[in-house]
């Protein structure tokens, strides 16, 4: 339920008459209600939904790590130099792409934007803060459409790396479409709600959110399949020799000659540009093979967790009708208010723009 703007008229019309409970409650259910109704919810089903808003779908199953954890947890990467190069995100081999020039400059901003935008965006969606703080709510849906834009761009800067071969085609086209849907969702909430379509504005915020979700529920899938892939035991990646000397120094370590001689050339220099097969293990010993492992799955699972969370928020839009018919009817006051053209339906409304039923305002 994420609005930037006309929160009065719609904390005024609350989850009023539909929301009362039918005959009084007692024990555990009123303790429930107490704690629901605190963050401002008026519906029992709505509070654990909200986390699941929050959190992310895993492997279709139910949402796990909440995107204020992760956001959180993931601050320390800003020491790009140290945190982020020898932590968990970054897998052996990507720091060949990311130590210099401008994929560099790229992840920084990129981290810089998304990490603060996933912290802040939970706050759009307690309603707590829409009712009391309707300013700070508007303000605050604002920057993280500016921050998740500029996330966006950044990302694009990075895309193009090539670290694992054929598979990162996979990788590339998935990471467009998400820069690509997460866009066009940020704009179509943007226009909505510049046309006071209230309920359009809440379903398109919570469908770009739930697919910026994407990212976090791939990776917990990629360290889950990582291991999986590497006992199936017929999995290889593709390396460059410049790519492997590369990530060998930073270690400290000797180049694996044994492994691959293919690298050297016949007076013992590094054949740089030359590419060799590298296959995927969980062997801590040769970090190009573990770093395969995880690089060579994360593809097929980001599209995999795409269209989980795509069906996910379709699933919870479907789940909540009479919280969009009520915000239908408050974007009709406004807009009349407002003196908008076809009140109910100033925005991109399917009985505007598609074949829908014309809505027509409760007498």
């Amino acid at each position: 339920m994420v609005k930037m703007e006309g929160s009065s008229a719609v904390d005024s019309s609350t989850e009023s008459n539909s929301e009362k409970h039918e005959g009084a409650v007692s024990g555990h259910a009123a303790r429930y209600a107490k704690v629901y109704q605190f963050f401002g919810f008026g519906r029992a089903y709505n509070f654990p939904l909200y986390f699941v808003v929050l959190t992310i779908v895993s492997a279709g199953v139910i949402f796990a790590g909440g995107m204020l954890g992760f956001s959180l947890s993931r601050l320390s990467d800003l020491d790009f130099d140290h945190h982020f190069k020898n932590g968990f995100a970054l897998v052996p081999g990507y720091w060949y792409y990311f130590h210099h020039g401008p994929r560099r400059m790229g992840m920084i901003l990129h981290l810089a934007t998304v990490l603060p935008a996933g912290i802040l965006m939970v706050l759009q969606f307690t309603p707590v803060i829409r009712k009391k703080f309707i300013t700070f709510h508007r303000i605050n849906g604002y920057t993280v459409l500016l921050l998740l834009l500029i996330s966006n761009g950044a990302a694009c800067v990075v895309l193009p790396h090539k670290q694992g071969g054929g598979a990162r085609t996979a990788t590339q086209a998935a990471e467009a479409f998400l820069v690509i849907i997460t866009t066009l969702g940020m704009a179509m909430a943007w226009w909505n709600i510049r046309r006071k379509q209230i309920d359009q504005h809440r379903a398109w915020m919570l469908r770009t959110m739930f697919y910026m979700g994407t990212i976090v529920t791939s990776r917990v899938i990629n360290f889950i399949s990582a291991p999986i892939l590497a006992r199936i035991d017929n999995y290889y990646g593709v390396w460059s020799c410049d790519e492997l000397d590369f990530l060998y120094k930073n270690l400290a370590l000797p180049f694996p000659e044994a492994e691959y001689p293919r690298c050297l050339l016949p007076d013992g220099t590094l054949d740089s540009g030359f590419r060799v097969a590298v296959k995927a293990t969980q062997l801590l010993t040769m970090p190009e093979q573990f770093g395969t492992s995880h690089i060579q799955p994360f593809g097929a699972n980001l599209w995999i967790c795409i269209a989980v969370h795509i069906i996910g928020v379709e699933i919870y839009l479907g789940m909540t009708p009479r919280e969009s018919e009520r915000l239908r009817r408050v974007s009709y006051e406004k807009q009349l208010e407002a003196g908008f053209a076809n009140p109910g339906s100033a925005g991109l409304t399917s009985d505007r723009w598609g074949d829908a039923e014309r809505w027509t305002p409760p007498k």
